[in-house]
């Protein structure tokens, strides 16, 4: 099974007009380390939903591209915190299996310009 890396070597992750949500596609599955993430992107916008294992808290970690921002749970965030959500993102990238996982896109781009699905 290819993971999530093979697919998006050559993606550009700076691409502003990207979106979606990448998901572990049933709730039982996991990372290796026991670990559950899911990513969403929005222009710019990534928002990483990461639970350590199963029964602990969800950490939510909102990083804005176009403003080099970052905050966690709600809270201002620092490089730290930055530094550490793109070692989360590089090893969600390296382990999840596609066939674990669903893409959620929003409507508008499911649609053509006449408004029928894709």
């Amino acid at each position: 099974m290819p993971t999530i890396k093979q697919y998006i070597e050559s993606a550009n992750v700076y691409d502003k007009n990207f979106l979606g949500t990448i998901a572990f596609r049933h709730e039982n599955l996991v990372l290796p380390d026991g670990s559950k993430m899911a990513l969403g992107i929005d222009d710019g916008h990534w928002v990483l939903v990461y639970q350590g294992k199963a029964g602990s808290t969800f950490k939510v970690y909102n990083y804005n591209q176009h403003e080099n921002s970052m905050a966690v749970d709600q809270k201002p965030g620092n490089d730290e915190d930055k530094k550490h959500m793109f070692k989360l993102l590089c090893y969600f990238f390296a382990q999840a299996q596609t066939d674990d996982l669903v893409t959620i896109l929003p409507p508008e781009v499911l649609t053509t310009n006449e408004g029928n699905l894709i």
